[in-house]
């Protein structure tokens, strides 16, 4: 987990398998159903998403650690970027700390659009009765 917040993007081209290789794929694959083939181009999608999802969390975890002053990347720089950014939270992982705290979210009202939908509707309602 610890190293320095350096992200080498550009440093090196990456083989599309690094996160995820195909016999691993295929391992999982067979765990949900044991005779389920998997095409070239679904192996290819699953690859891409999986390499996508771990170089935006590491990114932006090496982003937050950055913010709070630090250059090493610690777990709960890693859980906290993936509470933001996928609202997940990982058993475990960084639970030790007395820092790491559950993110909450705002609770999120009604929207003006969705207010006079529902203003019209009623309105209609009171028409037609």
């Amino acid at each position: 987990w610890r190293q320095f917040c350096r992200w080498p993007l550009a440093a090196a081209p990456m083989e599309r398998s690094d996160y995820l290789p195909t016999a691993r794929l295929h391992e999982l694959a067979a765990q949900v159903d044991p005779k389920i083939r998997l095409e070239a181009d679904a192996e290819q999608v699953l690859q891409d998403v999986a390499d996508d999802f771990v170089e935006n969390v590491a990114a932006f975890a090496c982003q937050l650690a950055t913010h709070r002053g630090s250059r090493t990347l610690e777990p709960k720089d890693v859980q906290l970027a993936l509470e933001k950014l996928w609202d997940m939270r990982l058993p475990g992982v960084g639970d030790s700390s007395a820092e790491v705290r559950l993110i909450q979210r705002r609770p999120q009202g009604p929207t003006d659009a969705y207010k006079q939908r529902m203003m019209l509707v009623r309105k209609s309602q009171a028409r037609t009765q």
